[in-house]
């Protein structure tokens, strides 16, 4: 059985949702923004993303993440630095971390 609070969770995610993407379909046909505004929008996305990205990576569920998993963020993190072909990325990060957990 599912909870009564998932179920209201998920209802408010997928209407928050909804409202997001009709607010950018709205705002969208009034014009374009400032050249502020449109950097201050770009830097809160990359501060969420950056948020959403490093509680993955710090914390499982209501413990933190073991060390192994971010040895494998920092690694994915460092090729992608070098701006190395997401695939490199992403075999890195995973590759990394695998090892690490083979040696332990």
């Amino acid at each position: 059985m599912v909870d009564a609070e998932l179920l209201v969770a998920c209802a408010v995610l997928a209407g928050a949702t909804y409202l997001v993407r009709l607010a950018g379909v709205t705002l969208g046909q009034w014009g374009s923004f400032s050249e502020p505004a449109d950097r201050t929008a770009d830097t809160a996305i990359a501060l969420v993303l950056a948020g959403v990205a490093a509680t993955s990576t710090l914390y499982d569920g209501q413990l933190p993440a073991d060390w192994q998993r971010i040895g494998g963020v920092l690694a994915g993190a460092a090729a992608a630095v070098l701006q190395l072909p997401l695939i490199v990325v992403l075999l890195t990060a995973g590759g990394t971390a695998g090892v690490l957990r083979l040696l332990s």
